[in-house]
């Protein structure tokens, strides 16, 4: 039970731990069509790497769900494990394409580039996971607009993991959303924000027509801006990052009066701005896309000015 207290969202006894149910139903749709169903069997290895280490991240957001977890470290150190995981399959960001440059091999600075990506979209998912609905309303859209760029571009493997995660999702979401009878929790929340991000990185290894890595970055750039945000200005206020709080952007616009249903739905509105700027951006120039990205980051950067000064006037931070 998610008990409220001065730093949650919610007002009264919630139980917790709801995405257990999107962690069995994905894992076994997945491990399902690969083993049983005619999966491409070419890098069914790569597959259960991938499994393997949300299920390692889903196993240590439970256990700090029921309180088993000691501390944030023990958290941060499951997590480097289960990447540990990918590597072991070879699921490795090999490349970038950059301005100017072109196509540019990573080598060995791929582990410690995907490490910070998979770790970091993990923990800003769960981050996030604070309102009904925001974390389930966001994987949602996302997934689809995997679903639909994949179906696009041919890459079937990716089709059906992205179309099994959107449909358990969906599923979940009436438990969540729009007024919680259930939580998602840790277990869902890391498992969830870790196969989001272990999926773009599965890119590199597919081995046929892919959908490209930076799709998922722009699908979540809203969550990453929050959250990179607010661990910016906690530092600098020397804050303890690693203890719960209620100062994230989206936390702020609650608190100033607006309901979960209208924060998230405002949310879950970015994150289809960003799939439908995605689909656009496919087969355009790399300046194309640094100049977009520029511009999403521009916007939100007004969109933190407008509601930190609100949330300053009204004392909140």
């Amino acid at each position: 039970m998610a008990l409220p207290n001065h730093r949650s969202s919610h007002d009264r006894p919630t139980p917790s731990g709801g995405g257990l149910g999107a962690v069995v139903v994905i894992t076994i749709a997945i491990g399902w069509y690969y083993l049983w169903a005619g999966g491409d069997g070419t890098n069914s290895f790569d597959i259960f790497c991938l499994l393997g280490g949300s299920l390692i991240v889903a196993i240590a957001g439970f256990a700090d769900d029921i309180g088993k977890l000691p501390n944030f470290k023990t958290k941060l150190f499951l997590q480097i494990c289960a990447v540990m995981v990918l590597f072991a399959g070879d699921l490795v960001i090999s490349q970038l394409t950059l301005p100017f440059i072109g196509i540019t091999n990573l080598g060995w600075w791929g582990y410690p580039i995907t490490l910070i990506w998979v770790v970091g979209l993990t923990n800003a998912f769960n981050f996030m996971d604070g309102l009904d609905g925001m974390a389930g309303c966001t994987a949602i859209v996302s997934a689809l607009f995997c679903t639909i760029i994949a179906f696009n571009e041919g890459s079937i493997q990716i089709f059906v993991m992205s179309y099994i995660i959107m449909a358990s999702v969906i599923g979940f979401l009436p438990f969540n959303f729009p007024r919680s009878r259930l939580f998602m929790g840790d277990i869902g929340s890391q498992f969830l924000g870790f196969l989001f991000a272990g999926l773009s990185v599965f890119t590199f290894a597919a081995h046929e027509p892919k959908v490209v890595f930076w799709i998922m970055p722009m699908l979540f750039l809203h969550f990453i801006y929050d959250t990179t945000y607010t661990l910016i200005r906690r530092l600098s206020a020397k804050e303890n990052v690693t203890e719960a709080h209620r100062s994230h952007l989206y936390q702020l616009l609650n608190r100033m009066g607006w309901s979960h249903v209208q924060v998230s739905s405002v949310y879950a509105f970015l994150c289809v701005i960003q799939g439908l700027t995605a689909i656009w951006l496919i087969g355009t120039s790399a300046w194309s896309k640094v100049l977009t990205i520029l511009f999403f980051l521009i916007f939100y950067t007004m969109f933190m000015l407008l509601i930190s000064r609100a949330a300053r006037d009204s004392r909140l931070i």
